[in-house]
C-alpha cells in the first residue's frame, strides 16, 4: 500500500501534476469550468453557482471503466491521503469506494453540460451519505489536495426585507479540474459519454413525513417560526399528503423533470400553532430541501428556462398576473378586468395631468406610473395588508394604485392576509396540476404564481389555470364563478 502522496505511482503522479489545461465543452450555458478560481469575476461566481446542480449522491459505475476509475482514486489518491495521516484502516475502503462513485457521477454529469455541482457541506447535512459524513470529509479532501476539484465556498446571508430579517444561502460548489477530465480519459471516460459508465441512480420518493410541513406563527418580523410536529392521521393532513403522492409519482417519471436535480414536491404550512388552524394558511409548494430549489433560482424565470427540460422539452412559464390581486378581487365579489395589465396605472392627482380621455384605451391619458413601480408597491401592500407600507418613496404608486383600485384602501379590516391569499393561491395551482396530470398526462413544475411546460403544452396550461379559477371559486368556496385571471 501506497504510504503517502509523494509515493504515488509515477504515471498517475505525472497525470495530477502537470499543468492543467482548459477543456472546451460546447454547451448553450458556459459556466466557466476551464476559468482559473483566482481570475473568475465575482459575476461568473455568481453565475455558476447559480446554474449549478444539486448532488444527490445516489449514483454508482456501471461500466468496468467506471469501476476501474473509482479504484483508481481511491487505491492512489485518498486511501493514501488517509495513510499519510496514520488513519488509514482497511474498513474504510469500501466507503470511500461508495462516496467516491456517487460524487464522480455527480460531478462529471453536471460537468458534461457545463455546468458546476452544489452540495451542502455544513455538519447537519452530512447524514445518510454513502460511506458516511467521514468518508466524505477524507474524499474531499484528498481530492482537492491532489488538484482532481475545485470548489467555490458556500455562504449565509441575512438582510432585511419590509422591516423582517431575510437569509440568503449558497451551497457550495464543486467543479473537475482537467486533470480529473484527463484521468477518466485516460480509463477510457469521454465527458460526453459519461452515462455509459456511471449511473446517476434515482433518489428515493420522498417519505410522508417530509411531504408536508407545519410551522408555528411568527412571533416577530425578525423572527424564524418553528417547526412543528405533523399528525399523519388527521383527515386534512392525510389528503394533502395522498395529493402530492401521486403529484409526485406522476412528476419523478423518467424524462419527466431534467436538467435539476429533483426528487419530488412539498407544501409548507403557517400558523400551525393556532388554536383555528385547519391546513388553510400558506400552502405553497417547494422542492425537496435535498434538491434543486428550482423556485428560487437566482435569475428566476430566465434561468429556469435555460436549464430545466420537461418531458425531453424546453420550457416556458405561464404566469397569472397579479395573482393575489385577482384572487382578492374574487373573494370580495368584485369584477376582475383581466384585458387590462393589472399594474396599468395612471396618475390622477390635481395638477399631475392625466385626465380622463374616453378617445384612449382605457378612458385615460397623462402621466402613466412605471409598471415596476406600481408592482412593488402592491407587492409591499398586499404582504402587509397595509396601503401605506413601504413608506414616501411608494406616494406616486399608491396614489395611482388606490385610483385604480379603491378598494385596497380597506386592506387592514378586510381579515384576508398573505397567508390567506397563498393558501388560495396554491389550492388553484393543484387543480390546475391535476388536470395537466389526470387528462392530459404532461409534466408541470409549480412556482407560486406560475407553472412550468414544456413550449407545446403552454396552451393547456392557459386552459387549466383559467379552469381552476373558475372550479375553486364555485366549486370550492362556494362562490360566484371567480375572476378569469389574465395569463402571461
Amino acid at each position: 500500500m501506497w504510504q503517502g502522496w509523494w509515493e504515488l505511482p509515477p504515471t498517475l503522479h505525472d497525470d495530477l501534476r502537470r499543468p492543467t489545461k482548459p477543456y472546451d465543452l460546447k454547451a448553450p450555458i458556459s459556466m466557466h469550468l476551464s476559468t482559473p478560481l483566482p481570475i473568475m469575476e465575482e459575476a461568473q461566481r455568481r453565475d455558476a453557482r447559480t446554474y449549478s446542480r444539486s448532488m444527490m449522491l445516489t449514483g454508482s459505475p456501471r461500466s468496468p471503466e467506471g469501476t476501474r476509475l473509482v479504484g483508481l482514486i481511491v487505491d492512489e489518491v485518498i486511501s493514501p491521503y488517509k495513510a499519510m495521516q496514520g488513519q488509514l484502516r482497511p474498513s474504510s475502503i469500501l466507503k470511500y469506494r461508495a462516496i467516491t462513485g456517487a460524487f464522480l457521477a455527480d460531478l462529471l454529469a453536471a460537468a458534461s453540460v457545463d455546468v458546476w455541482c452544489k452540495l451542502a457541506t455544513n455538519t447537519n447535512a452530512q447524514s445518510g451519505r454513502p460511506g458516511g459524513p467521514q468518508a466524505f470529509k477524507t474524499m474531499r479532501d484528498a481530492l482537492g489536495e491532489a488538484e482532481l476539484i475545485e470548489e467555490l465556498p458556500g455562504y449565509i446571508r441575512t438582510f432585511s426585507l419590509f422591516g423582517g430579517k431575510q437569509t440568503k444561502a449558497a451551497r457550495t460548489s464543486f467543479r473537475p479540474t482537467a486533470k480529473l477530465v484527463e484521468l477518466a480519459e485516460s480509463q477510457g471516460i469521454a465527458l460526453t459519454e459519461w452515462h455509459k459508465h456511471f449511473d446517476m441512480g434515482r433518489p428515493a420518493a420522498p417519505g410522508a413525513t417530509d411531504l408536508l410541513e407545519k410551522r408555528g406563527e411568527k412571533k416577530s418580523k425578525s423572527s424564524e417560526p418553528r417547526r412543528l410536529a405533523v399528525n399523519l392521521t388527521e383527515p386534512m393532513a392525510a389528503k394533502i399528503v395522498a395529493d402530492l403522492q401521486r403529484l409526485n409519482e406522476h412528476l419523478r417519471a423518467p424524462g419527466r423533470i431534467e436538467g435539476i436535480a429533483f426528487s419530488g414536491l412539498r407544501r409548507v404550512f403557517n400558523n400551525g400553532d393556532r388554536p383555528d388552524f385547519n391546513w388553510q394558511w400558506h400552502g405553497r409548494y417547494y422542492s425537496m430541501p435535498e434538491a434543486d430549489p428550482y423556485e428560487r433560482m437566482e435569475g428566476s424565470a430566465e434561468t429556469r428556462k435555460r436549464v430545466i427540460r420537461i418531458d425531453e422539452q424546453e420550457v416556458e412559464e405561464v404566469d397569472i398576473s397579479a395573482s393575489h390581486l385577482t384572487i382578492l378581487h374574487g373573494l370580495l365579489g368584485m369584477p376582475f378586468d383581466n384585458s387590462r395589465d393589472p399594474y396599468e396605472v395612471y396618475d390622477l392627482a390635481p395638477g399631475a395631468g392625466s385626465v380622463r380621455d374616453s378617445g384612449t384605451p382605457h378612458g385615460f391619458s397623462g402621466p402613466k406610473v412605471d409598471r415596476e413601480r406600481m408592482k412593488a408597491w402592491l407587492l409591499i401592500a398586499l404582504g402587509t395588508s397595509d396601503p401605506a407600507a413601504g413608506g414616501s418613496k411608494h406616494n406616486l404608486a399608491r396614489r395611482a394604485g388606490l385610483g385604480r383600485y379603491p378598494f385596497l384602501a380597506g386592506l387592514p379590516s378586510l381579515g384576508i392576509g398573505p397567508l390567506d391569499l397563498q393558501f388560495h393561491e396554491a389550492e388553484i395551482l393543484r387543480l390546475a396540476m391535476e388536470e395537466l396530470m389526470i387528462d392530459h398526462k404532461v409534466g408541470f413544475l409549480p412556482v407560486h404564481d406560475a407553472l412550468i411546460v414544456a413550449k407545446p403544452n403552454i396552451r393547456l396550461a392557459k386552459s387549466a389555470l383559467t379552469g381552476a379559477f373558475t372550479r375553486y371559486f364555485r366549486e370550492t368556496l362556494g362562490l360566484a364563478a371567480g375572476p378569469e385571471p389574465r395569463l402571461s
